[in-house]
Parts: C-alpha cells; sequence; structure tokens
C-alpha cells in the first residue's frame, strides 16, 4: 500500500500505523471485482510482489491513487474525511487530502496485538524509511495524527517535534491535543480515536474541528499552494490543449500537476487513431522536445511524483527503437516511466543529459 489517495495531489494527509486487513479481504475471502479496493496479487496477474514488472508497480499506485473513487472503506475514512472537510476545507474525495501509515502493510494480526517486539521493529524500521521518503517528496503542509497510538509512535520516532498545548472533555475524561513540527511541515494531532474511542459524540467532533481551524488559521499551514502558473490549455474532454507549449523542466511538473488535479482523462491528449502525434512541446536548456498524445496518465503522475521535488534535476536521452538519439527519460537513472512518451525535435549524435 503506497496511500490512500493521491499525494501527488493532496495539501494535507493523515497518518495511521498500518492498513486493515478490511481492506483486501472480508472474512476469509479476498475481495475481488467490484468489492476490490486495493491492488492485489490476482488483479495483477502476478505470482510474487518482488516480480512485479514497471507497468504492475504503476497500477498499484494507480489503484492507491484512485482509491476513493472505487470502494472506500467509508466506516473509518467518513469520520476523518468530515473533520478534513469542516476544519481544513480538503477531502479525501476531491483528491486534496490523502492517509498514509507508518507501516505500509495490513497485518493479522492487528499491530496493537503483535507481541512480537522484533516484528514490530522491522515493520517499521521498513515502512518509517519509506514514509520519509514520501514526506520528502510530496508538498504536504499539514499532517493530522488521529489516536494516541499514532501519536506516541510519531514521537518515539522523532518523526516530529509535539508539544501538548490543549485539551477537550471526553466522556469522564479528556482528549489530549498536539501540535508540532517536522521536515519542515506542521504536524497537529488528538489523543481520541475518532472511528472507536469511547464518548465521542457530535458534539466532540464539532469542538474538535473548531480547535483545530483555528490552528489552522493561526499558522496558516493549510492554505492551498501557490502555483506561479495555471493551465490554461485543458479542453473539453479533457486533454491538454495540443500545441501547448511549456518552458522548462519546473513548468511542466506544474502543467502536468494541475492537468491531474483538473481532469480524469486517461492519456494527456487525444490518441483518436493515432496516438504517437505531438501533443506538448517543451522547450529546455535551448533544445525542443515534444510529449506524446499517448502519454497515459499513469506515467504523468509517476513523473510529478519523482520530479516534484527536484524539478531540475538532469534527464536522460537515449536511442529509441530505430536506434535514432532523441528518446527522452524524465530522470538521471535512463529507467523508463511505462507509458511515457517523449522525444527530442532534433536527434542528437549520442546518448548524453539535457
Amino acid at each position: 500500500m503506497v496511500a490512500f489517495g493521491d499525494p501527488s495531489r493532496a495539501e494535507v494527509a493523515t497518518l495511521g500505523i498500518n492498513p486493515s486487513a478490511k481492506e483486501f479481504i472480508e472474512g476469509d475471502e479476498l475481495l475481488a471485482g467490484s468489492k476490490r479496493r486495493l491492488a492485489t496479487l490476482s488483479s495483477l496477474c502476478a505470482e510474487r510482489l518482488d516480480q512485479l514488472t514497471n507497468a504492475q508497480v504503476a497500477e498499484v499506485v494507480a489503484d492507491c491513487a484512485s482509491y476513493f473513487e472505487r470502494q472506500p472503506y467509508h466506516k473509518w475514512f467518513d469520520p476523518l474525511d468530515d473533520l478534513l472537510r469542516s476544519a481544513v476545507g480538503v477531502s479525501y474525495y476531491e483528491r486534496t487530502a490523502c492517509h498514509l501509515d507508518l507501516i505500509q502493510w495490513a497485518t493479522n494480526p492487528v499491530w496493537g496485538q503483535i507481541r512480537d517486539p522484533d516484528i514490530r521493529k522491522v515493520l517499521l524500521a521498513d515502512g518509517v524509511r519509506h514514509l520519509h521518503a514520501q514526506l520528502e517528496q510530496e508538498q504536504f503542509n499539514l499532517i493530522l495524527l488521529n489516536g494516541r497510538q499514532v501519536l506516541n509512535q510519531v514521537q518515539s520516532l522523532r518523526l516530529a517535534n509535539l508539544d501538548e498545548v490543549d485539551c477537550l472533555p471526553l466522556g469522564s475524561g479528556s482528549c489530549r491535543l498536539y501540535t508540532g513540527t517536522g521536515d519542515g511541515i506542521r504536524w497537529v494531532g488528538w489523543s481520541a480515536n475518532l472511528q472507536s474511542s469511547w464518548g465521542v459524540s457530535s458534539d466532540f467532533k464539532h469542538e474538535l474541528g473548531e480547535w483545530l481551524k483555528g490552528v489552522i488559521a493561526k499558522s496558516g499551514t493549510a492554505a492551498p499552494r501557490a502555483t506561479s502558473l495555471k493551465v490554461t490549455g485543458i479542453v473539453a474532454d479533457g486533454y491538454l490543449q495540443q500545441g501547448l507549449r511549456v518552458y522548462g523542466k519546473t513548468e511542466l511538473v506544474e502543467v502536468l500537476r494541475q492537468w491531474l488535479m483538473e481532469s480524469d482523462a486517461q492519456t494527456v491528449g487525444d490518441v483518436g487513431s493515432f496516438g504517437r502525434r505531438p501533443w506538448l512541446v517543451i522547450e529546455v536548456s535551448g533544445e525542443e522536445m515534444v510529449l506524446n498524445a499517448d502519454t497515459k496518465r499513469s506515467a504523468a503522475m509517476a513523473f510529478v511524483k519523482e520530479n516534484a521535488g527536484k524539478p531540475e534535476r538532469p534527464w536522460s536521452v537515449i536511442a529509441n527503437r530505430a536506434g535514432r538519439f532523441n528518446k527522452v527519460i524524465p530522470g538521471p537513472d535512463r529507467n523508463p516511466i511505462p507509458g511515457w512518451y517523449a522525444y527530442l525535435s532534433k536527434p542528437r549524435s549520442e546518448e548524453g543529459v539535457v
């Protein structure tokens, strides 16, 4: 599990311990067909996780990004989404929020019943490494922590410096409230679990929302991302306008990010009867390249994820199938993104970087 929702488009993330097994099974049956929530080996037609192809990995990522558009676990996510909408102005269902976990694997038994400390240690070490990479690459400005268990783990792992700042009445006890920073991001949490803690009422949720709204108003951390570029070239069918000219790598990242936010089209251009025609024109360091119409949405998502944090990193120029040195790989490692079709307008005489 990479994420619940689309981290490349989300401004805010909620953070939990690990996914529920109910995301994959119902009773003893693997969720399949219209009931399936996330990718499985069966849906990928794969036998082993460590032998997935690049295309299958891209499918896993795409299924995570579209999680809230299929069969989300409403009982767990909707209480948090109500809070996100009322206090922060974002939503899982609008791709402005997503959910991350400290550990990306569902476990049986559940996390709280795993008694072997060595198992917990290994799972956390692997999961937190992945989480750090996500926080470095994405552009979250606020992370919300729901419940004592995840608060304790975040503090013990030193992911953020949290201070107890207030409390709210909850049943016969209280809910402790925390704020802090980590990885340049604002972190806010509460000790009650909205889905399962005793005494969590509509009145309590309202009070928590008002407190959270006040925290955000003081810090300004959840304001929408400011961008210097606004894409106006999205046509009626959701494609980018043919011939749209983009100046530089950073601008291309922003163009594709906004297209992903505003359109559900599965390719950047109208494939029609021939998808390999130039669609976007990109100027980089005095050279002109084109992005073809059949460049896939999943490839654009992967491109934005890989380049958002470092948009000016080198891209590789390699030979195409015909042996011409004009194929552009958007990264220095020469590993192609499945479904990404970019080419120099004028081929080079040898491989290189741009």
